[in-house]
Order: C-alpha cells, then sequence, then structure tokens
C-alpha cells in the first residue's frame, strides 16, 4: 500500500514538473533514498556503490563501473539493473521499480545527470546541528527512521523529508506553514507530533519553523543522520507521571479528603452527605469481606452511636478470614485466576493450593513488595518462618508461566517457547508495575521508554528457568535442588536411551535391508483370516441388534439396520483386509473395545446378551493389541524382537526405561497435568533453548533425534543464560544475545545493569538472576518500585470505588489514560510505601475516609458536573461480582454466614453474572446487565424461588404468618436495612392483589413470592 501510495505522489510530481528539469535534489535523491541506499550508501556500499552523491556515482561499483552515462540512460548500468537489462536485477530481494519511477531516473541522465544540491552557508548548517538536529535525533528517529518508518516518513535525511511519506511531502522548501512537518509539530490539528501528548516546546517549534523558512539546510558530509530507528528517553518520559519518583515526605495533616476538597471547590462540586448506617455497612462488608452483612451485626452497628462505631466494624472486617479470600480474588484476577490444567496448557501446578496461600498472605498482612517478589522469586527467597525454602513460595513463582498460550511442542517449537516467555514478561509488566512491557518485543514501544532491547534483557531472566516437580515436604532449598535436579537426571537419561535405542534400531534395519518392512510385509497374510473373522462377528452383533429392533416395533430403526447389515454382508464377500499399520490397530481397538462416545463390539453384543460372541470379542481384541505391540517392538529394535539375542543390549536399556518411568513424579509430555500427590510443579533455575540453538548441542552428543522429538530437548542441560533478540519479534530472524539487565530507563542496582551496558551479568554460582530482578522490581526510592507501589495504589481504590484513579489500572504508562488526581495516587503510595507496604493499613485509609463514606446519592447538578464522578465527589453505584453474589445466595439458601457454594449450580451464575476469564490477566470485572440474568433469576427453579422457600421456612412462617408482621425481617436478611414506609404499603398491596387473583393462596406463597420479588431487584445485586 505505501509503494502503490509513494509512486503515485512520484507520478503526480513528474507531470507536475514535465515542464521543468528533474531535480536531482528535490526528484532523484528521495527515490534513490527510499529504494536504493538501504545497501548503497557511505557505510555500506554494496558491490562498492555509493548512491547517495553524485561523485560516488559516477565513481561506480566494483563491477558495473559508472552507475550513470550522462545523457545516455540505455548506457547507464543503474537504469539496466532497475529494468532487468543487466544482471543482477535491482533491488536485490525487492520488488521491482514502478515505471514511473524509472522513467523519472531516465528523464534526469538524459538532462544530463546534473547536481542541484544546494549549498548551504556555513551559519545554517550550524544552525540545524544547534537546534534541529538534537530534537530530531531525540523525539522522530524512534519511529521515522530505518527499513520500515511510520508511515513510510523517514525524517533522517533532508531527501526523506521532502520525498515525505503516505501523507506526502513532509515539508515544502522556504514555506512553513505549507510544511506538514511545521503543522504536525504545532498539533493544531489531526496530525500531532511526537506522539501521546509529548509536545515540542515554543522555542522548538519556532527553531523548525525557521529551519523550513532557510530551505532545510544539511550538512553536505551527511546525508543520512541515522540509518535504523533510534531509541530514545525523552524530558517527557521522564516527566510522566507513573515515572516520577514518590514524593520524599508528606505533610503531616495530608489526606484523602484534603486533597479531594482542593478540586471540589476547583469544579464547585458539593460533595455528597455521608450514607446512612445501613447501606454503608452494607457496601462496607461487601467490599472487604465479599459478604453481606449479618441481621445481627446491622444491629449492633445502628445501635452503636460511639464516635468510633464503624472504626471497629473496619477493624473487625479487616481481620476476617474471608478478607484474604476476597483480596485475594482480587489479585488472581491478574494471574489468569490461578487457573490451568486444561489440555495443552502448563504447567498443572497447584491451583487450590496458591489461591489458599494467597489468602493467607493478604490475611497476614504480609508486605506487598515481598509478595512481587515472590511472584519472581520465591524459590529463591528465605521463607518467613526462618527456612531457607518455601513450597508455596516457589509455587507463586510459577505464576508468570500460567498463560492462556499452549505448552505443547514447547521444546521443539521455538514459536511456542517464546510465546511462553512473553506471558511471563507480560507478567511483569501488566500484573506488577502497571506497564506493556510486552510491546517492546517487535520495536522500541510506541509510548513508554522501553526498547526493544530491554525486552529482551528481562525475557532472559524468565528463559533462564522453568518448572519442576519437588517434594511438598521439602523442608530446605537443598532439598528441593537435589529433587530438581534428580528428576532431570532421570529426564536427561530416559532421551538418551531412547535416543539410543533409535539409533541402534535404525542401523539394524539398514543393515538387514530393510528387516522391519520385510517383517511387516509378512503379516497381512496372517491378520487377514482374523480381520475376516472379526467381520463376521460384527454381521452376528448387527444380526442381533436388527432382531431386537424388530422385536420392539421399532419399523424405522429396523430398516435403517437391514440397509446397514446388507452393506456388511457385501463387503464380507469380497473381504479385503485394511492396510495394516498402528494406526489401523488404533483404530480396530477403539471399534472392538469402545471409545469415548464411541460404543465398542463388546459392550454392544453384552448389551444383546450375546455372551458368546463376547467372549470371541474378547480374544479379538487382545490379538489386536498383542499385534500392535508386536509392529511397535520390530520397528523399535530394527525389525528383530525382543527375544532376540541381537537386541539384548537394547531390552535392556528399554527396562531402565520403565523404571525410570516408575521413578518420574510428573509426566514431562504432558505438563498441563498435575505430577503426584507426593510433589508439586514449583519455578526452578534452568530453562529451554530455543530448538534452533540445539543443533551444536546434537552434534557434541552424537545422538540423532528429529526436530520435532522432545527427546531431543531434554537430553540436553537446562539453559541459563541470556535472551536471544529477534528482529521484529520474530522467531525466524534471531540476532544477538542481550545480557540480562533492567532496562535503561529505570534505575540500576540489585546487581542489575541497565541492558544497554555491555556487560554479563554477574552469575557465581551461574543462576537466573530472577532473585536480582525480583530485589530491583522493589529497590527502595527506585522509579520501578515507585510504579509498583502506584499499582497496587490504584488497583485498591478501583475495588473501592468500581474506578481506579487512573482508569487504565494495567496500562499506567503515557499508553494509558491520565489521572485526574495524579497526586492523590502518589500521596497515598508514599505512604503505602512508608508504613511497610501494608495493604491492610491502606485500605483502612481509604474505606476510613469521607470520600468512601459518602452516599451514591446526588443531585442532576452537581451530577452534571463531574458525570463520570472523577473527583469522587460521591460513591458510585456498582453491580456486585460473580462471588459475592454467589456467596450471599449460598448464605440465604442454608441460613449460614459463609456458606459453601457447592449446593449451588455454580456454572450457571457464572454464566450469567461474568465469573472472569482464565486466560486473560483481568483488569476490570465486566458488570453487565442483561435479560438473561433477569430470566435465569425469576425462571430457573434452584435460583430465587428455592431460596425464597428456603429463606420462609427457616424464618418459621407458617400459614398463619401474614407479610406485614415480618417485613423487617426480610428486608434485614434480603437488603440489609429496614423497608420503608412506601415499601410497607406496597408490600399491603402486594398481598391484596395476589388474593384478588387466586382466592386459595396462602400467606407462606405470598412471603415466598414476595422475597423472590426482592432477589430478582436491583437493589439486591447492586452496592449504592
Amino acid at each position: 500500500m505505501k509503494l502503490i501510495t509513494c509512486s503515485a505522489m512520484l507520478l503526480l510530481a513528474a507531470t507536475a514538473h514535465a515542464a521543468e528539469p528533474v531535480s536531482f535534489d528535490r526528484d532523484v535523491l528521495p527515490l534513490l533514498e527510499r529504494r536504493c541506499n538501504k545497501c548503497h550508501h557511505d557505510e555500506e556500499q554494496s558491490g562498492g556503490l555509493d548512491l547517495t552523491r553524485l561523485a560516488t556515482m559516477h565513481r561506480g561499483g566494483d563491477e558495473l563501473g559508472a552507475a550513470i552515462v550522462p545523457g545516455e540512460p540505455d548506457k547507464s548500468p543503474l537504469v539496466q539493473v532497475l529494468t532487468g537489462a543487466k544482471e543482477p536485477a535491482m533491488p536485490e530481494n525487492g520488488d521491482p521499480l514502478p515505471a514511473e519511477e524509472i522513467e523519472l531516473l531516465r528523464r534526469w541522465i538524459t538532462e544530463g545527470a546534473k547536481d542541484d544540491t544546494p549549498v548551504f552557508p556555513a551559519d545554517d548548517v550550524a544552525f540545524f546541528e544547534r537546534e534541529i538536529r538534537p530534537v530530531l535525533a531525540e523525539r522522530c528517529f524512534k519511529c521515522h527512521a530505518g527499513d520500515e518508518p511510520e508511515h513510510g516518513l523517514r525524517l533522517t535525511s533532508r531527501q526523506g523529508i521532502l520525498g515525505g511519506g503516505a501523507r506526502g511531502s513532509a515539508a515544502t522548501v522556504g514555506k512553513p506553514d505549507e510544511s506538514l512537518l511545521i503543522k504536525a509539530v504545532r498539533q493544531e490539528g489531526e496530525l500531532q507530533m511526537p506522539r501521546g501528548g509529548d509536545k515540542l516546546s515554543d522555542a522548538q517549534v519556532a527553531a523548525f519553523e525557521t529551519w523550513v523558512a532557510k530551505g532545510l539546510p544539511w550538512p553536505a558530509d551527511r546525508k543520512v543522520l541515522a540509518r535504523e530507528k533510534q531509541f530514545t528517553i525523552s524530558d517527557s518520559d521522564r516527566k510522566h507521571w507513573a515515572f516520577r519518583p514518590l514524593p520524599k515526605d508528606l505533610p503531616t495533616d495530608w489526606n484523602i479528603d484534603a486533597t479531594l476538597k482542593l478540586h471540589h471547590e476547583r469544579l464547585g462540586l458539593n460533595p455528597s452527605q455521608p450514607a446512612d448506617k445501613y447501606r454503608l455497612l452494607r457496601r462496607v462488608t461487601y467490599d472487604l469481606i465479599g459478604y453481606p452483612p449479618t441481621p445481627e451485626e446491622i444491629a449492633a452497628f445502628v445501635q452503636d452511636s460511639s464516635p468510633g462505631a464503624y472504626d471497629k466494624v473496619v477493624a473487625r472486617l479487616l481481620e476476617s478470614p474471608q478478607y484474604g479470600l476476597r483480596w485475594g480474588r482480587h489479585w488472581q484476577d491478574y494471574t489468569r485466576n490461578g487457573a490451568n490444567g486444561q489440555s495443552n496448557r502448563g504447567p498443572g501446578f497447584d491451583s487450590e493450593r496458591y489461591s489458599e496461600w494467597v489468602a493467607e498472605c493478604f490475611n497476614e498482612d504480609r508486605p506487598w513488595d515481598w509478595f512481587a517478589r515472590v511472584h519472581l522469586a520465591g524459590d529463591k527467597m528465605p521463607a518467613l518462618d526462618g527456612g531457607d525454602y518455601s513450597i508455596d513460595q516457589a509455587l507463586a513463582a510459577v505464576v508468570p508461566l500460567n498463560g492462556q498460550r499452549t505448552f505443547e511442542e514447547i521444546g521443539t517449537d521455538t514459536f511456542v517457547l517464546m510465546d511462553k516467555l512473553d506471558e511471563s514478561v507480560e507478567f511483569l509488566g501488566r500484573s506488577l508495575l502497571g506497564i506493556s512491557l510486552e510491546c517492546a518485543r517487535c520495536h522500541d514501544h510506541k509510548f513508554d521508554p522501553i526498547s526493544q532491547r530491554d525486552y529482551y534483557a528481562l525475557l532472559g531472566f524468565f528463559q533462564s528457568s522453568w518448572y519442576a516437580p519437588v517434594p511438598v515436604a521439602a523442608a530446605s532449598r537443598a532439598e528441593a535442588d537435589e529433587a530438581v535436579t534428580e528428576y532431570r537426571s532421570l529426564v536427561s537419561e530416559n532421551a538418551r536411551l531412547n535416543g539410543f535405542i533409535r539409533q541402534a534400531g535404525i542401523k539394524l534395519n539398514v543393515g538387514g535391508g530393510g528387516r522391519v518392512k520385510k517383517w511387516q510385509q509378512s503379516r497381512p497374510e496372517i491378520l487377514a483370516p482374523v480381520d475376516k473373522r472379526l467381520r463376521e462377528i460384527e454381521i452376528a452383533v448387527v444380526s442381533a441388534e436388527l432382531a431386537a429392533a424388530r422385536d420392539a416395533g421399532s419399523t424405522k430403526l429396523a430398516a435403517d439396520i437391514r440397509t446397514t447389515l446388507l452393506e456388511l454382508e457385501e463387503k464380507l464377500l469380497n473381504h479385503r483386509p485394511p492396510v495394516f499399520d498402528l494406526r489401523t490397530f488404533k483404530q480396530l481397538n477403539y471399534f472392538i473395545g469402545g471409545h469415548k462416545s464411541q460404543i465398542g463390539l463388546i459392550e454392544r453384543a453384552r448389551d444383546l446378551k450375546q455372551d458368546e460372541l463376547v467372549v470371541e470379542l474378547d480374544r479379538q481384541l487382545e490379538y489386536w493389541n498383542t499385534e500392535r505391540d508386536q509392529w511397535t517392538e520390530r520397528s523399535r529394535y530394527g525389525g528383530y524382537a525382543k527375544t532376540d539375542p541381537e537386541v539384548a543390549e537394547l531390552v535392556q536399556a528399554d527396562e531402565r526405561i520403565a523404571e525410570i518411568a516408575a521413578l518420574l513424579v510428573a509426566n514431562i509430555a504432558q505438563p498441563w497435568t498435575a505430577p503426584k500427590e507426593t510433589h508439586r510443579y514449583v519455578r526452578a533455575d534452568g530453562g529451554l533453548r530455543r530448538a534452533e540453538d540445539l543443533e551444536p548441542l546434537d552434534e557434541a552428543d552424537g545422538l540423532k533425534f528429529n526436530s520435532n522429538n522432545p527427546d531431543r530437548v531434554w537430553l540436553h542441560p537446562h539453559y541459563v543464560g541470556d535472551a536471544r533478540l529477534l528482529l521484529r519479534g520474530d522467531v525466524l530472524y534471531p540476532d544477538e544475545l542481550i545480557p540480562r539487565g533492567a532496562p535503561e530507563f529505570f534505575a540500576s542496582g540489585a546487581g542489575l545493569q541497565p541492558a544497554s551496558h555491555n556487560h554479563q551479568q554477574p552469575n557465581d554460582p551461574p543462576d537466573s538472576g530472577r532473585l536480582q530482578l525480583a530485589n530491583w522490581l522493589t529497590a527502595p526510592d527506585s522509579t520501578q518500585s515507585a510504579l509498583v507501589a502506584r499499582t497496587a495504589v490504584n488497583r485498591v481504590w478501583q475495588n473501592l470505588f468500581g474506578e481506579g484513579l487512573c482508569r487504565t489500572p494495567k496500562e499506567l504508562g503515557r499508553l494509558g489514560e491520565r489521572p485526574e488526581l495524579p497526586e492523590l495516587i502518589d500521596g497515598l503510595a508514599t505512604r503505602f510505601v512508608a508504613e511497610g507496604w501494608s495493604l491492610k493499613q491502606l485500605i483502612r485509609e481509604i474505606v476510613l475516609s469521607d470520600a468512601y463514606r459518602r452516599s451514591s446519592v446526588v443531585s442532576d447538578e452537581e451530577y452534571e458536573k463531574d458525570p463520570e464522578n472523577r473527583i469522587f465527589a460521591r460513591h458510585s453505584v456498582r453491580r456486585l461480582e460473580y462471588e459475592p453474589i454467589l456467596n450471599t445466595m449460598a448464605g440465604l439458601l442454608t441460613g449460614q454466614s459463609f456458606a459453601p457454594t457447592s449446593k449451588l449450580n455454580a456454572a450457571d451464575y457464572a454464566q450469567h453474572f461474568d465469573r472472569p476469564t482464565v486466560y486473560d490477566l483481568v483488569d476490570r470485572r465486566s458488570a453487565s446487565i442483561s435479560a438473561t440474568q433477569a430470566l435465569f433469576l425469576m425462571n430457573n427453579s434452584g435460583t430465587t424461588r428455592k431460596i425464597a422457600a428456603e429463606v420462609a421456612t427457616r424464618q418459621g412462617f407458617d400459614k398463619h404468618t401474614e407479610l406485614d408482621d415480618v417485613l423487617d425481617t426480610i428486608y434485614a436478611a434480603i437488603l440489609h436495612r429496614p423497608p420503608t414506609d412506601e415499601e410497607r404499603t406496597f408490600a399491603k398491596a402486594f398481598v391484596t392483589r395476589r388474593r384478588q387473583q387466586d382466592a386459595t393462596s396462602t400467606s407462606t406463597q405470598h412471603i415466598s413470592e414476595f422475597i423472590t420479588l426482592l432477589l430478582c431487584g436491583n437493589e439486591f445485586l447492586y452496592i449504592e
């Protein structure tokens, strides 16, 4: 598309200037820069040819001499290779130049190939070097340089600027007001550059205007300033709200409400009144523990008139075991919900144990910085109980691998491996730092100061580690390391033995002139009669099914079976055995014995009481399985049987393989299945190599494996080292190894240096470096630890208010939305860190604020001042999430405060009330509103009607109970408040109407129906 656009532009230009000579400066140089100068410039003269200056074009290259012959285009080698008249045809490995571009070059040569490049005064060139070049390098070359510049526009040369990109020429010589470049940097219209609000200063814009007015002066000795895109870090990057250091100190009287008050006054906002006690208690109870308040808790809080009544409620809730479950659930949204074990996903780690551990961490208020580090290097950190190892921490460190992408063929397919490692970088960025590190996999990040080198520097930490089964009872790191070493040793030995058998079997087969094939060719004559008898048995079974259908009077079924029977009988008359191979034997096994939904002949015969056929079919199944084993054995042993003395050594190796299988505690071929009960998958140092990097190891080892054989992977030692940069993120284009390190923008420390430094990380003894990475992440007073704190604070606020202070909670970088109140995030984050990264203290501070305790009721006038509630002058109305809805329903059904949800059909609730996906990092719960939710609650017999009946029965309501007498009890149980006078009137009218509709209805029915009505109402499902 870019080529078509540029060609069209050049054609228009050529038409416009048809009456005047072709300009070398305006027309020819931009064309050559775009189409030829990747290989033919002063620093890379392919074939000795430099096409950036007329003098070097006259000098020519090594083979064809001068590139141009003035006045004679047909004799000019440049035209000859571009038209294909002379070899080698150019551009090499590229699309041919369009006819109009070649015609432009021909006209220029015909006109004498003159150089009209302007010579600029020294002062103007000095102006460019002083005022323009630094800005281009720092602010523009990140996107507008290299082989694939944004929108086809290269700003690295004067010719590139004049030639322009998809939108046309970037500058008109001497006319700044008509120049697209000037319009873009002024940011006056739709096109605004640099992107992301990173505006040039007024002085810089004025300098560009002057430069264009002067004719775009450029140094004669440097036609192109950069051949590749250049990663730069700007002042705007450093000043971005989320990338600044946290305030050193807060005023002693700093608080949430004082900060908000300044903005309320600025906008003329009058904050809403405090919420009433009933709604406040319901809100804070659901927010902190995910369950509703009990009638006893409601009564106690309402009756407590002491100043500290609400503080006591908050303290009680924060000490509830359900607090850890509730807030652990919030965290697990950023771990793909701790769930896996699905086919082709892995590793099959103990998600239930992980969830329990997370809840324990939250209940014990373990520091958030420690919690974050554990998810990177928990296996290398001391346990909190004083030991040097914790199985739970090592389990948590596996979480970055818990992505949606497949583990199948991960060792032999580099695409799969890189995708899994990418998910680990994404976890570090999105879940912990709140930025999109993964966006730098293919190129420098378009918005944030993260280079592609930074991405691969981080990737190396994750590529240098993997997972392995460790005993649950492992009490020390030495014990865990020993288990990992033993497991990997067994896997490697298994791979080596399989390789030995495979290689020896090939030699035996070839040495015997294709012994395997000869043996296989001898089998059909033996197997054909057995297969024919199987077909006869099949006919006997189908005949019995036909008789049964006729006896049952099933005419249509009998007709269908009769048709099938005739077809089988005809095939038997012309019996031709199948082509026998392992696949055939597998199909025969399913045909006779059944498989999943396929009903085998044995089962069909058994259902028909055909006992003799069942016995014979059992013998058939055993015969074919034995035959399959023989084919496997002969193929494996080069045509020999395992009883033959020639393969005694191979049989011995297979016996050892069987011993290893009994010793292995996990299935290496199916990592999505959990290891044995005694073990858990945990993080361990030593990762997988790219499949392409295994070739030198294969040669050194001497065993030959097919490239897709997983044994090839496990044969070699696990990898600890750096990741290889992939050009454009493509595994087919690997480039240099990038030393593990921190992103250049962020502070060094904790043993890490920026990835831009040419160094190797200290590894003594060699390890993955994940512990250094974890310590770097939360290093005191660092940019990255400030980002971790801001991310945590923002998400806590979101969980309590429905929206974060920054409304893109996993994108605090420049790609995300700028918050209205960055100083509030900074203040809370500063206090969060100062108070030991205590999440409970952070939550306590927020829920005790006036902002949290306000009502959600607001006048139309106040609403219009801040319709999106970005300044939080009121609380928001929020729908309950899936888990609190399920918890509440279970409590009403059973009468227990913290009832198990097993008695409910959780799958139905998950479908209708937006259970979060286990495939993505969920930063915002869906809160859909749909007709199917109401229909589900009203019509499903296991939901509101059943619950209403249980509530009525449990409360002792009977036919003598009147709804009006128990209305307070019902409202307290369902809506956690007393009814209003209007609602009492409605309840009386409801009973009257029901009696008019059905004179036989009872009070018990009225009560159950009214409870159902409340359960289907909005107030039940929403927090005000």
